[in-house]
């Protein structure tokens, strides 16, 4: 049984991440993580940088043909980063 002043380990966990400002850290940590089994080897072979800025991805490759196939890909992409996260942490992306 739960009382009211009770908070489970996850809750304090994810207040003190607030807290000390860490979430936008973690966010991008999270999607650099997962990158390469969201693109496969042959994408992430080629992916010089993934950065999370305040809600916006940004994507760098050492490829124009690859880049160009991402940008037909960025809902996609920005789908199945917040799915597999589990929120909202991507609202845009853009490819360098």
């Amino acid at each position: 049984m739960k009382r009211t002043n009770e908070t489970t380990l996850k809750e304090a966990v994810e207040r003190m991440v607030d807290a000390f400002g860490l979430r936008e850290r973690l966010d991008e940590q999270a999607v650099a993580s997962l990158w390469d089994d969201l693109v496969g080897g042959m994408v992430a072979r080629h992916t010089v940088a993934v950065k999370l800025r305040k809600g916006k991805l940004f994507i760098k490759v050492d490829s124009a043909p690859l880049r160009q196939e991402l940008t037909f890909m960025r809902e996609a992409l920005m789908t199945e980063i917040n799915r597999r996260i589990g929120r909202r942490v991507v609202e845009k992306v853009q490819l360098d």
